[in-house]
């Protein structure tokens, strides 16, 4: 008799499981500071324009270094760039935490960014090279985008828990035990290969990048501000200018651009990329607006509102899962007309919403119920149709590229609604940029049926 063995994760599954975490670390630490804002705000003495920049800090630096860490991946492996990644994520967190003042605060949330940057290339290139094109990387990408599309939303729930037991620092804490279960789940498949040729890095172009986002937003969060400076707007739109076209012609003399030009003729990758940036600045701004509505329109405690979201990261799940689904079946232009179509009817109801005075049930909870739907469908779609045609050799800075349109997108959509909804918005500010989120998402569908039209059905 043969002595029973024991059960064991198949190494497949432990990969899965430790990139899928990694994508919910990501999506979780862009929104969990969401209801605890307000806190904060006092805590660090932050004015209400400049809160955003706890947002935008990680989102911007995110965005600006993201390219770069596709070119890591693609130069050193996704393997040492996964480890590297999460250890500077945990030492940001610690650091984030321990924050005394506005401005640590704000550089720590930067390094977060940057660590989230070398992340989300190095899962995606682990998730390419392990999963061959079709259903099989689609299933994978759905649960890689459920985690991703679900901590967006559980980011806002799990923080207005959090804050009822304990100070806003553990917001940042809560990553520890997180890199711990995502390092000791990836083990042995984390194998490190063969160093490969190397080719220089676009380093200045990463930096320029960021710079020009990050003068960008600032130029509209000081507009926002009741008196707003104008020698700090002329100079941000000057900084802007200059950090761009500094980038564009970097790029256009450069051997090793930060995007090579063959990755930009991928028709999918730049619908993907069109899709990811109107998804930030419509579906991911829908936390921080909803976050505020609850709370400062509706009275609602940081608790209160984290659980308003429930329903939200449930119809998240629930389209992440129709998404993978229904991308063996449907073309991709129909299946972005039903994601983005979905979520912005979601986003319609929750115009009506905050200009009406009706209760939770009969007025925000349909809205964000179509939303969830909507978006975790999206997430997932931009994504497979992204990477479906992209070469071997450039799924790092391909993959890179869709989520650097996803955040900068996200970051200047964010400066916008701010700017249109003042410092102190009231219900009908509320309304107009639920309104304006509505016309962005469904600014994807025509785009998706003119540029996919030809494309096979997947």
């Amino acid at each position: 008799m043969r002595a029973a063995t024991p059960t064991t994760v198949s190494p497949g599954l432990r990969l899965l499981t430790a990139l899928a975490g990694s994508q919910l670390l990501v999506a979780l630490d862009f929104s969990i500071i969401y209801v605890a804002l307000p806190d904060i705000g006092v805590s660090l003495r932050f004015s209400s324009a400049a809160l955003q920049w706890i947002v935008s800090a990680y989102a911007i630096f995110f965005a600006g270094f993201l390219l770069l860490g596709g070119q890591l991946v693609d130069v050193f492996s996704g393997s040492r760039v996964f480890m590297a990644a999460q250890s500077l994520f945990a030492l940001a967190s610690l650091t984030a935490g321990l924050s005394g003042s506005a401005a640590t605060l704000i550089a720590a949330r930067a390094g977060q960014g940057i660590a989230a940057a070398l992340l989300v290339p190095a899962t995606l290139g682990l998730l390419s090279s392990a999963y061959p094109a079709g259903p099989a990387r689609n299933r994978a990408l759905s649960v890689w985008g459920t985690t991703g599309a679900v901590g967006l939303a559980l980011g806002v729930t799990s923080g207005g828990a959090l804050l009822t037991v304990a100070s806003w620092p553990w917001l940042f804490w809560i990553n520890l035990p997180i890199v711990a279960v995502c390092l000791t789940a990836a083990g042995p498949a984390l194998r490190v290969p063969p160093s490969r040729a190397r080719r220089p890095l676009a380093i200045s172009g990463a930096l320029l990048a960021s710079a020009a986002v990050v003068a960008i937003v600032l130029a509209f969060t000081e507009l926002a501000r009741a008196q707003p400076s104008a020698p700090v707007v002329g100079a941000s739109a000057v900084a802007a200018v200059v950090a761009g076209v500094l980038f564009t012609v970097g790029q256009r003399r450069s051997d090793h651009p930060l995007v090579p030009a063959a990755l930009l003729t991928v028709r999918t990758l730049r619908v993907a990329c069109l899709a990811a940036a109107l998804y930030m600045a419509s579906f991911g701004a829908e936390f921080f607006l909803v976050t505020l509505y609850l709370q400062d329109e509706r009275g609602y405690s940081a608790l209160t509102a984290g659980l308003a979201f429930l329903p939200l990261a449930a119809t998240i799940v629930a389209g992440n899962t129709i998404a993978g689904i229904l991308a063996s079946r449907w073309q991709l232009r129909h299946l972005l007309t039903a994601a983005y179509g979905t979520g912005a009817a979601g986003l319609l109801i929750l115009a009506y919403a905050a200009a009406s005075s009706g209760g939770y049930a009969p007025v925000i909870l349909p809205g964000l119920l179509l939303s969830g739907l909507g978006q975790g469908m999206a997430f997932t779609a931009m994504f497979i149709t992204g990477t479906r045609d992209l070469p071997e050799d450039g799924n790092g800075t391909g993959s890179a590229l869709i989520t650097t349109a996803q955040y900068t997108g996200g970051s200047i959509g964010l400066a916008l609604l701010v700017l249109l909804q003042g410092e102190h918005p009231d219900p009908s500010a509320f309304t107009l940029t639920f309104c304006v989120t509505t016309i962005v998402a469904t600014a994807v569908i025509p785009a998706a049926w003119r540029f996919l039209h030809a494309e096979p059905h997947t």
